[in-house]
């Protein structure tokens, strides 16, 4: 599925019907191909569910950069991905400095500050203006199903937390927005797709509801045309 918020990126995620993408390369291969995303060189985040941010910008191949959640690029030649079974991927763009960036975000990596994390690299490391920086957090596991323990709780606000039946659920793109919001980046700059990937059985991977013995996901991905 493509996403095509702005005419000068290549956005989008793989869906259920398109296979595992963390253990089949591929999978990946064929399904970048029928993108039409063959000629990019895909550069993927290793994911470790924290804040670091990989400036991508002499790669000539296509390879995983360990220990990061989040890539960031100003050159058209590279695919950014990541891979996502609730989890939030969620999708950067300045159209003025043309720079785009892809991150993975739990919520581990939102209580490490890892969507702050990327809009300072946009800020610091391409100048970007914050007016400029526009954001679409994508299909992830909503708050009707993203229940937590007290444990993990109490990281979060009470803004972000539902009860039902005795019962804890975070809404954490909702954590995503108001951490982008108190970095800078323009409310109307953001949107949130309204896809839960736990209701959504036929179309997405879901590590909660499936709770596989082998990990199955998604793949997103942006680019610069």
């Amino acid at each position: 599925m493509r996403f095509t918020n702005f005419d000068n990126i290549i956005s989008g995620i793989s869906e259920k019907k398109d296979g595992p993408m963390k253990s089949s390369l591929d999978n990946r291969l064929l399904f970048f191909k029928n993108e039409g995303l063959d000629k990019k060189i895909i550069v993927s985040a290793g994911l470790i569910h924290g804040n670091r941010v990989a400036i991508i910008e002499s790669i000539n191949k296509e390879t995983v950069i360990n220990r990061c959640d989040a890539l960031i690029t100003n050159n058209s030649k590279y695919l950014l991905a990541i891979t996502v079974a609730d989890c939030l991927p969620v999708y950067f763009f300045d159209n003025n400095k043309k720079v785009v960036a892809l991150a993975h975000a739990g919520w581990r990596g939102i209580i490490s500050k890892i969507i702050s994390e990327v809009v300072s690299s946009f800020i610091n490391d391409y100048r970007s203006n914050l007016s400029d920086i526009n954001v679409f957090i994508g299909p992830h596991i909503q708050d009707c199903h993203f229940e937590v323990k007290k444990d993990v709780a109490d990281y979060f606000k009470q803004d972000y937390l539902a009860i039902n039946n005795g019962k804890k659920y975070i809404n954490l793109s909702l954590a995503a927005k108001n951490q982008l919001i108190e970095s800078g980046v323009l409310s109307s700059n953001i949107s949130i797709s309204d896809e839960c990937t736990y209701c959504l059985r036929d179309k997405y991977f879901s590590f909660r509801r499936d709770n596989p013995e082998n990990l199955e996901t998604m793949i997103a991905y942006l680019s610069l045309k």
